[in-house]
């Protein structure tokens, strides 16, 4: 029975001996595997390339360039002729050079949000042009009604202003280049000196040589185109016949006129003057008759605050007033009174408000149809005419769409026949609106497809680009291309050029250039490319490290297996040797 429980106890540790030799071999055979990865990565990171950083010589190089006195040309290229032509030309050349060229443009917005003024009625596709002209027909009644409205009010206005004035001063007839005013205390007058500019047939300036300012003298002097005369003969018919040339006078003196106003609310005229000043509402009842002052010359009346004003120097017209009297005015018109102001006034005001009446009416029936009224937060104006700027800014638009190639429904707003877009053919549809400081035209057709293609509340999400546009002055490279004449000097730099259509030889400019944009590009390419590759020498490095972890695993259990085996080794030796005892013994036994 003991040898027996031996010989399966060594069977046992047989096995479990083969077991570790077996699993030994599947670890070697893993760890060969994980070698295979190891060197193929590191194969991997041999064959990667290294980023070289760019080179600003790479970007660098020679450019030619002239000026005419107004613009600078760059030289682009020159091609060399096989032979000089018979004028001597040895390049065809091509240069170019800047200039603000008036420029259309379309744009597409993204996310445009149009909203239109009734929400949820939005016009069917085949109704955009009915609807466009209802628009139009409304805003043109309110323009017009705008202007009548504008005129008649603006004539208020001007109306009440004048009556305004008119209050305080009645049918007044001005007296100007008043140059001296003063007052006498014990006479209570004013005496008021004008100036006389007399303007004959020959323009004369009429002055005396003699006496003072106080005291004019008898001699006259006339200046015409910077010489001065005096009258030889009287009697003359001619202007050589009547003056005689002098020199210049060593004073000169202008003639002027004077006039007395003296303190007067006594005499009959004036009572009744202020009684009629004061019945159509030009004084105050409780006016200061004391300060009305009458020229018994001319008739004319003066308040004191205005002869005050000329006797300070701070004024230098006089407003005369004669109440009434035409006979002192130029025409009948020129005499008003605060009456027939105010009758006037009146008028304007019932033609205001009528113009007003047919505005509110012209509003409302604008405001009834459906418009579109915003672009996101950018409210939209419908263009109902025009301007000349805005006619220059379509038609460029339209010139440069249609060169492009691009499809524009600003044509939609017209309908001419011979591609002519101006306020005769314009039908209406284009609004303009307010964007980062700068004004852009779209048409009703693109918001009205907008709005119709759009979801959700009022169908503004997810509403398709907008097409909008505009027109500007933009920097343009212009080029040309030329035969030329280029002369070099000894080191075979280009010093002048001639183009066969200028006869004028220009000096050439040489300047080392480098292109930063493109060496900005190629440091950026660099950046990537050295990000790139940290990134696969990061990654190989890591995989190595993580091969390199297993391995180090494997080689663990390894030497595990191995003193397993060992341990396996010695118990079998130890049973081998028991069992050949228990064989041995029963020889023995059995052999007596």
């Amino acid at each position: 029975m003991g040898m027996a429980a031996s010989q399966a106890r060594y069977l046992a540790l047989l096995a479990r001996k083969s077991n570790c030799e077996f699993e030994g071999q599947q670890i070697n055979q893993a760890r060969l595997n994980l070698s295979n990865q190891s060197a193929n990565l590191f194969n991997q990171m041999l064959g990667l390339d290294v980023p070289v950083p760019p080179s600003t010589q790479d970007f660098t190089k020679k450019q030619y360039s002239f000026t005419d006195g107004v613009s600078k040309y760059t030289v682009d290229k020159w091609n060399q002729l096989a032979e000089p032509d018979s004028e001597g030309y040895n390049y065809v050349v091509t240069y170019h050079y800047k200039s603000d060229v008036y420029t259309g443009y379309q744009k597409q917005k993204s996310d445009p949000q149009v909203q239109f003024s009734i929400p949820g009625a939005y016009p069917a596709s085949d109704s955009y042009k009915e609807q466009i002209r209802n628009i139009q027909a409304a805003l043109k009644d309110i323009t017009t009604c705008q202007t009548n409205y504008d005129e008649k009010l603006s004539a208020y206005k001007t109306l009440a202003a004048k009556a305004a004035q008119l209050s305080t001063y009645a049918d007044n007839k001005t007296s100007s280049n008043v140059i001296k005013c003063t007052y006498d205390e014990e006479s209570k007058s004013y005496t008021v000196r004008t100036q006389n500019k007399t303007d004959d047939e020959w323009k004369l300036l009429e002055f005396s040589t003699e006496g003072t300012d106080d005291a004019p003298g008898a001699v006259d002097t006339y200046y015409k185109d910077g010489i001065y005369y005096k009258i030889n003969n009287p009697q003359g018919t001619t202007f050589d016949d009547k003056y005689e040339k002098i020199e210049k006078p060593a004073t000169l003196h202008a003639k002027f006129a004077e006039h007395t106003y003296k303190q007067d609310s006594t005499t009959q005229e004036v009572k009744d003057a202020i009684k009629a000043l004061r019945d159509m509402g030009a004084l105050d009842k409780d006016f200061d008759e004391s300060t009305v002052f009458y020229d018994e010359t001319t008739k004319a009346i003066a308040f004191k605050s205005d002869l005050a004003n000329c006797e300070k120097g701070s004024k230098s017209i006089l407003p005369l007033y004669y109440y009434n009297d035409k006979s002192k005015a130029e025409s009948p018109d020129d005499v008003t009174t605060v009456k027939s102001m105010q009758d006037e006034l009146n008028v304007a005001q019932n033609e205001m408000n009528a113009a007003k009446n047919l505005l509110d009416v012209a509003k409302a029936g604008y405001e009834a149809l459906n418009v579109p009224k915003y672009v996101g937060n950018a409210q939209l104006t419908p263009l109902s005419e025009l301007t000349d700027i805005q006619l220059a800014e379509i038609k460029q638009i339209i010139a440069d769409m249609d060169k492009d190639e691009i499809v524009t429904k600003i044509k939609d707003c017209f309908e001419t026949f011979d591609e002519t877009y101006d306020n005769s053919t314009y039908i209406g549809g284009l609004y303009t609106y307010e964007q980062g400081g700068k004004t852009y035209i779209t048409t009703y057709y693109d918001m009205a497809d907008d709005i119709n293609q759009g979801e959700g509340i009022n169908h503004i999400d997810n509403q398709p680009k907008m097409p909008y546009y505009a027109a500007e002055y933009i920097s343009t490279d212009i080029s040309k291309t030329s035969k030329a004449l280029l002369e070099t000097d000894s080191s075979g730099r280009f010093t002048s050029i001639r183009f066969a259509d200028d006869s004028i030889k220009y000096t050439l400019d040489v300047e080392t250039i480098t292109d930063d944009a493109a060496y900005k590009d190629a440091m950026n390419q660099y950046y990537y490319e050295t990000a790139k590759y940290d990134k696969m020498v990061q990654d190989i490095n890591a995989k190595t490290s993580i091969i390199q972890q297993e391995d180090q695993e494997l080689e663990l259990r390894l030497k595990q297996l191995d003193t397993e085996q060992n341990a396996l080794s010695t118990e079998m030796e130890a049973v081998q040797k028991v069992v050949k005892d228990n064989v041995d013994k029963s020889f023995k036994t059995f052999n007596g």
